[in-house]
């Protein structure tokens, strides 16, 4: 289980795009939770993770199932932080396009 929390980050999809920009899960750091902006137009939020400081990024999946959560605007949305073991770089993948650029809160913690 997760501890620690360590920082809150930033990621932005940019007007007509569904992929953030990246972070980088320095000192064993997990994502724990994603903040959704009030104008987010998405209701499912999946992830996809790179091993390589970003380079190469792959959908992420726990065990045979993309890993996704369902999200609303103006929430506090909880992950599974098992998921993300072993994860150095990470991105947002919205479930639709967004009509602006969106900013999204990510917390994570030490593991």
């Amino acid at each position: 289980m997760a501890k620690n929390i360590q920082l809150t980050d930033t990621v932005t999809i940019a007007s007509a795009g569904t992929v953030s920009t990246s972070i980088i899960m320095e000192r064993n750091r997990v994502p724990l939770a994603v903040i959704v902006p009030a104008a987010f137009t998405g209701t499912t939020i999946k992830f996809q993770a790179s091993i390589d400081q970003g380079t190469t990024f792959f959908a992420l999946y726990n065990e045979a199932t993309e890993y996704s959560v369902t999200v609303s605007t103006s929430r506090y949305v909880a992950l599974n932080p098992d998921v993300f073991q072993g994860v150095a770089c990470v991105r947002l993948v919205s479930g639709s396009s967004e009509a602006a650029s969106r900013t999204i809160s990510v917390i994570s913690g030490e593991l």
